[in-house]
């Protein structure tokens, strides 16, 4: 789904720091009304996070940790962040790689559902300019800026405690010498699903990988084209992608691709069930398809025009170089 700002309305919010340079990790409730300049940061980073496409998704039922801690209503959310800050201050002060930072909790209505979420942003290194009373000017390091309402560089965790849907960033951290999604896996005891943006590429790689392997070097690229013009097909007619819909249609020639398809996704752990795409990589599908040529060309094609002769052909020669031809063109803007 794409949510917008104006969709969001927080309830109650906490900042915390979670830095091992102090001796516990410290927070605070914050009044905020929809005026507030925290509040319109906050309400754009759950709207960011209920968009992402890289997000990994998760589920948890009543017998699951996490239902034990994520409040139902405003007042419980101090409960959780308690919890939940002891435990990333432990993993922050016993793990080097991972860094210190300022966390924003907050409990919100997202299509009226009830949400909660926390922002681990890390502390941003900026100079600023002083003007001391007596005139002199200078320049301060400081070392704790919040950043701009990106995700860029968050990590971040929104659950829908209603219907108990969990979605996590996909970032990884070494736990134990062990890299794991620390956020889902250490903190809210969860197995979280591939992202649905990490799916697509994974399919995608996978299939160029087998098609390379299994047919003969002329027909590779028709192949590929086969490939990315079936998977926006079938996007744009049942809004999901599809392991199974690939291996009967792009493999049907060739029983050993298809379990090689197969298989690899089975190491990748992508489901054989059709998998929902949101409407962003649905467009993304659809729309146009790049063409990356190994001297670096990159060409962007309508998906239409994929395997349409008419506009996009591929000559192959006999020492396996490519030519592209683009026809039926009026004009060019450079």
């Amino acid at each position: 789904m794409t949510m917008r700002v104006g969709d969001i309305e927080l309830y109650k919010t906490f900042l915390c720091t979670i830095d091992p340079a102090l001796p516990v990790p410290n927070y605070n409730e914050v009044k905020l009304d929809a005026e507030d300049a925290l509040y319109g940061y906050t309400a754009k980073l759950c709207a960011a996070a209920l968009s992402d496409t890289a997000a990994r998704t998760a589920s948890y039922g009543g017998d699951d940790y996490l239902a034990s801690v994520a409040p139902v209503e405003p007042e419980g959310l101090e409960a959780m962040v308690s919890i939940l800050s002891d435990a990333m201050y432990a993993l922050v002060r016993d793990n080097a790689t991972m860094r210190a930072g300022c966390a924003i909790f907050t409990f919100f209505l997202a299509e009226e559902r009830p949400h909660v979420a926390m922002f681990k942003l890390p502390f941003q290194e900026m100079f600023q300019c002083r003007l001391s009373a007596e005139g002199d000017v200078s320049w301060l390091l400081n070392s704790k800026v919040m950043p701009k309402p990106t995700l860029k560089g968050c990590e971040y965790f929104t659950a829908d405690v209603v219907n108990g849907v969990v979605r996590v960033a996909d970032v990884e951290a070494y736990i134990d010498d062990v890299k794991v999604n620390y956020l889902a896996e250490t903190v809210l005891r969860l197995r979280p699903k591939t992202s649905e943006k990490k799916t697509v590429e994974v399919m995608r790689e996978a299939a160029v990988e087998v098609i390379r392997e299994c047919y003969p070097k002329e027909q590779v690229p028709d192949k590929i084209m086969e490939y990315k013009s079936e998977v926006a097909n079938h996007a744009e007619s049942t809004g999901c992608v599809s392991v199974h819909a690939v291996e009967e249609t792009v493999f049907s020639d060739s029983e050993s691709a298809g379990e090689r398809f197969h298989e690899r996704m089975q190491v990748a752990q992508i489901p054989n069930e059709p998998i929902t795409v949101s409407p962003k990589t649905e467009r993304a599908l659809t729309r146009k398809q790049k063409i990356v040529t190994d001297n670096g060309i990159e060409i962007l094609v309508p998906v239409s025009y994929l395997r349409n002769p008419d506009y996009v052909e591929y000559v192959q020669a006999e020492d396996g170089k490519i030519t592209i031809l683009i026809k039926d063109i009026n004009s060019i803007d450079l």
